[in-house]
Formats: structure tokens, C-alpha cells, sequence
């Protein structure tokens, strides 16, 4: 004989199929807004043979890109830099491995806290400028404007966007890397009375060509990413300026979440298939 079902038992059932259902909904969203940046990508990609038509804009970019971020990124890795340096130097002397300072601070800035770093200054203070900037564009219907102009948006807007990080990026990871590692250098010369000839030496015994341009290829990639997410969501912008702060927060977080992702996959790749096979 069948029981019927109870009040809270129905109320239970519902609450749990709206719970999957906007579960499902949401990663379905996702899903497509990933789909629709990867088309971006592609699309860019077959732009490059018109950069030379874009010249004004890639260089105006790439000097709002690098030389803008450069003092807040170097300032950052400085800081990041002798506080590794403090903390890690700090647990060292008590096994007496100072001598190791500069290879641990060498190592994690090389391989990532340089271009990491880079990535997320180029991402909260560039990537989060162009999707504002692009969706103020796209509200105002100035995107709509370019291609009544013949005007192709994707070689006119994105192309120099995404050239102009791919380019700046590991220039600024290149900075990352030196000036972290004079404040760690800095730190253990002045706190823990090492000398300097040691640290260098001890970083150079460790790093390796696979290192440095392992770092260099993560942030070209990293560029990318936070290009065309930018670039994605303020194209796609609506609902004026709600819509201009909600395109901006949306490429903040994914972008985060992205190179991540990113970076774990590449990591694992250089370390467990790379790095064996040339050493």
C-alpha cells in the first residue's frame, strides 16, 4: 500500500529540484559565455594578418598596458619579495639553511609568483579598465557605429587589446622577477647578514633556461586570457551603466578563476613532461 506523501517531503522534493535545476542553469551559463570567448579568440587570431592596420592603437594600448603598471607591479614584487624573504629566512636559521634563501626566493618568482603577479595587476587594473571601457562603447552603441563604418570591431577594438598584453605581460613578469628577487636579496643581506654573491649563486643553481622561459610563456598566455575576457564581456555589455559595472566584476572574477586554471595546467605540464625530458 502506497504512503502518501507528506507537506515538508513535497517542499523538500521542490526545494531540491530548484536547487539542481539552477545549478545546471547557471554552469549551462557559464558554459556559453566560455564558448562565446573562445570564438573571440579565434576570430582575433585571424585578424593578425591586419596588425599593421592597427599600429596606432596596439602602441597606444601597450603603453597603457606596461608602462603604466610597471611602479605598482615592481612595489608589489619588492614588498612580496623581502616578506618571503622575512618568513622563509626566518624558518631557515633554524636548520641552518639560510644559504638555500635565494633559491627558494629565485625559484617561486621565476616560476610563479612573477608572472602570477603580473597577471593579476594586468587583470584587476587593465582587464577590469577595458571591459568598462568597451562596454561604455557597446551601450552607447559606438561598436553598432564601427560596423555600420565597415569597420571590422574585433580588428579595431580587440586586436591591439590583446597584442598589446601578450606583448606587455612578460616584460612586466621580467620585472616581477628581478625586483622581487632584489627584496628578498635585500632582506637576507640586511636581516640574516648573508651575502649577496651567495643568494645570486644560490638561485642560479637551481633555475634553468626551462624555468625563466617557462614563466615568460605563462604570462603570454595569462595576456590572453584576461584580453579576451575583457574584450568579450564589454562587447557584450547591456542595460547601460548597471550592465558596464556588471561586465567589469564578471571579468575580474573570471579572469581570476581562468588563470589559475591556466596556470596549474601549465605547471603540471613543465614539471611532470617538460622538465624531465630536457634535463
Amino acid at each position: 500500500m502506497s504512503r502518501k506523501t507528506t507537506i515538508l517531503e513535497r517542499i523538500d522534493h521542490s526545494t531540491g529540484v530548484k536547487a539542481v535545476e539552477g545549478f545546471g542553469r547557471s554552469a549551462m551559463d557559464r558554459a556559453s559565455l566560455g564558448g562565446r570567448a573562445v570564438l573571440l579568440f579565434i576570430d582575433t587570431l585571424y585578424q593578425l594578418p591586419h596588425t599593421a592596420r592597427s599600429l596606432p592603437q596596439l602602441f597606444r594600448q601597450i603603453e597603457i598596458c606596461g608602462i603604466g603598471s610597471i611602479f605598482v607591479l615592481a612595489l608589489i614584487a619588492f614588498l612580496t619579495g623581502m616578506i618571503m624573504a622575512l618568513q622563509t629566512g626566518s624558518e631557515l636559521a633554524k636548520f641552518g639553511a639560510q644559504a638555500n634563501l635565494g633559491a627558494i626566493i629565485g625559484a617561486t618568482f621565476v616560476r610563479e609568483f612573477g608572472p602570477i603577479w603580473a597577471a593579476i595587476i594586468m587583470l584587476a587594473r587593465v582587464g577590469a579598465a577595458m571591459a568598462a571601457e568597451l562596454g561604455t562603447m557597446a551601450v552607447n552603441e559606438e561598436v553598432d557605429a564601427l560596423r555600420v563604418m565597415n569597420i571590422n570591431p574585433v580588428r579595431f577594438l580587440v586586436l591591439p587589446r590583446m597584442l598589446a598584453l601578450v606583448i606587455a605581460m612578460p616584460l612586466l613578469t621580467v620585472i616581477a622577477d628581478y625586483v622581487g628577487m632584489f627584496g628578498g636579496g635585500l632582506v637576507a643581506a640586511q636581516v640574516f647578514n648573508r651575502p649577496w654573491e651567495e643568494f645570486l649563486e644560490s638561485a642560479r643553481g637551481i633555475l634553468g633556461n626551462v624555468d625563466f622561459y617557462s614563466g615568460l610563456a605563462k604570462s603570454m598566455v595569462f595576456g590572453a586570457i584576461i584580453a579576451t575576457i575583457a574584450c568579450d564581456r564589454g562587447l557584450h555589455t547591456t542595460d547601460g551603466a548597471e550592465g558596464v559595472g556588471r561586465s567589469t566584476n564578471q571579468t575580474v572574477v573570471a579572469s581570476v578563476i581562468s588563470v589559475l586554471i591556466a596556470n596549474l595546467i601549465m605547471t603540471g605540464f613543465v614539471q611532470q613532461i617538460l622538465k624531465p625530458v630536457v634535463e
